[in-house]
């Protein structure tokens, strides 16, 4: 119980300590740098394959080569998606006390203490990025020799009534054939009541074929295919060549890292660190800085392989690879504040208005 109130507590700091604090007799305002995530969504299809209760007789009386003859379920990833993400990294506060040029009364924060703006009037609405859709959760695989639920099998009693498996198999291709040749005689208007128009044509050919494609599923077989996606967070904290991010296996999907039941799916991060670096260096040269910093994002190049085809190939600013850069004193000392607006994303300058 006593870790259980610790943990509580714990969290509620890291989650307030934005708010105005006193701090050793000071007021104060803490904030947060922002950081990325990549939301990686892989795209996939699943093929649920049934086979059909006559498939041992699928060739002999169709002629048929491709026949289900087993209850599987495949998968095949068809495309990855990415979107970026972002939240406050308590790694990175910084804080801004009275009497120091910025008026603390001017700072604008998001919900989790990254900083919005200064100056703004009312509180600055940030950009918001599409929600993600939660993975699809798969149905159970499909049964042996099973209908759907409320579903009849397209025979007649004829083939009911007969001594074997086989005899209903040979009745029901003889089913088979007996629409198709309808559907012959009625393209060639050699039957006794031709349909009354075009639509009542329409409507009778494809009530053939709908019987046609139930009675030959006894034979060779359903196949459906749904598709599903499964969505896993990565946060770029440096370069990285050919990591594993997860795997994907054509019967099981999306797997774990380590599950080497399927192929890897490799995620690189090439970051250009030049003009961050040139900025570090500039830094010790400015004159009397500010408390308040904004965030210079870094850039990373962002690629995705899988079977040794390039799946993703993007280019982002990450904020943990940037750094924070001071405003200049002088900013915040002349008569008129300035309103200054931040990305709330990736924390650099979006407009400054003296």
């Amino acid at each position: 119980m006593k870790k259980c109130i610790l943990s509580i507590l714990v969290m509620w700091v890291a989650m307030m300590c934005h708010a105005q604090l006193v701090l050793e007799n000071e007021a104060a305002v803490v904030y947060y740098m922002p950081k990325n995530e990549v939301a990686i969504t892989l795209h996939y299809t699943v093929v649920d394959e049934e086979p059909g209760i006559f498939y041992q007789y699928a060739k002999r009386y169709l002629g048929a080569q491709e026949v289900v003859t087993e209850a599987k379920r495949s998968y095949l990833l068809t495309h990855i998606s990415t979107e970026l993400l972002t939240e406050a990294d308590i790694t990175r506060a910084y804080k801004v006390t009275a009497g120091q040029g910025v008026k603390e009364q001017l700072i604008t924060l998001s919900e989790d203490g990254r900083l919005l703006g200064y100056g703004l009037e009312g509180a600055a609405e940030p950009l918001l990025f599409s929600g993600l859709t939660e993975p699809c959760c798969l149905e159970d695989a499909a049964k042996p020799n099973c209908l759907e639920e409320g579903e009849l099998m397209p025979l007649l009693e004829e083939q009911f009534m007969a001594s074997s498996t086989m005899k209903m198999a040979e009745g029901a291709a003889k089913l088979i054939y007996r629409i198709r040749e309808t559907r012959l005689n009625l393209l060639a208007c050699e039957v006794e009541h031709m349909p009354a128009d075009g639509k009542a044509m329409e409507l009778v050919l494809a009530e053939l074929d709908k019987q046609e494609q139930a009675l030959v599923e006894l034979f060779v077989g359903k196949k459906k295919t749904h598709i599903q996606s499964k969505t896993v967070k990565y946060s770029p904290e440096e370069c990285v060549q050919k990591a594993v991010l997860c795997r994907f296996s054509m019967h099981n999907g999306v797997v774990d890292a380590d599950d080497l039941s399927g192929e890897p799916v490799y995620i690189s991060v090439d970051a250009t660190q030049e003009m961050v670096q040139t900025l570090i260096d500039e830094q010790s040269k400015m004159p009397a800085l500010s408390q308040l910093y904004y965030n210079l994002p870094g850039e990373a190049q962002l690629v995705m392989e899988y079977k040794g085809e390039e799946m993703v190939n993007e280019k982002y600013q990450i904020a943990q690879l940037g750094v924070a850069i001071p405003f200049a004193k002088q900013l915040f000392t002349s008569k008129q504040s300035p309103v200054i607006r931040i990305n709330p994303f990736t924390g650099n300058i979006l407009s400054i208005k003296q």
